[in-house]
């Protein structure tokens, strides 16, 4: 796949979890290791409607979240998916949703128990403290604890999930397991 077939994935995918309600209409983030420039990602806009990009609208940014070209500004986040990247060569897709059900899970602290084989993919993720987004000390976090680990993801407290892939369908479509897990770990406690 060459990064003319990325970027339209990259929106393809976009789209689909805005779609499915995992990203809000400015909130969340997705990017994708360039395959031409292996030391650059590309990753979507910030505050931009999620449903509806185009493929030029992406951002190419290099492995310390800097803008290497395109017309806006690239996802506040892009410093923790760029670092993820950088100390992890064989992931290269990041998700960062703010799947409803994902983010009620972080908040409450409860345990990922193995109810499943999904759930049991998820039990490696962390909840990292609540930290604006943006911030230097989430991206610190995220990377300490994700980039520098073989964690599958985290739930970011009060903020959302962030699950990473070998490729951006995987990343994706960890983030609907882990959402999917949640659901049934919370209808549990209402039993």
């Amino acid at each position: 796949m060459n990064d003319d077939e990325l970027r339209v994935e990259l929106v393809k995918v976009t789209t689909e979890l805005y779609r499915a309600g995992l990203v809000t209409a400015t909130g969340g983030n997705i990017s994708v290791r360039s395959a031409e420039q292996p030391d650059a990602a590309w990753i979507t806009p910030s505050q931009i409607f999620k449903g509806d990009l185009k493929p030029e609208q992406m951002i190419l940014i290099d492995m310390e979240g800097k803008k290497i070209s395109g017309e806006d500004k690239p996802s506040v986040e892009s410093v923790y998916h760029a670092g993820i990247m950088k100390y992890r060569p064989e992931i290269n897709a990041v998700v960062h949703t703010h799947a409803p059900l994902s983010t009620i899970f972080g908040m409450c602290d409860l345990e990922m128990l193995p109810i499943n084989t999904e759930a049991i993919f998820c039990m490696n993720m962390p909840v990292i403290p609540f930290y604006l987004g943006g911030t230097k000390e989430l991206a610190q976090a995220v990377i300490e604890q994700v980039g520098q680990t073989k964690a599958s993801g985290a739930f970011l407290k009060n903020h959302g999930l962030m699950t990473v892939g070998k490729s951006l369908r995987q990343a994706a479509d960890n983030s609907y397991m882990v959402e999917h897990v949640g659901n049934i770990l919370l209808t549990i406690k209402t039993c």
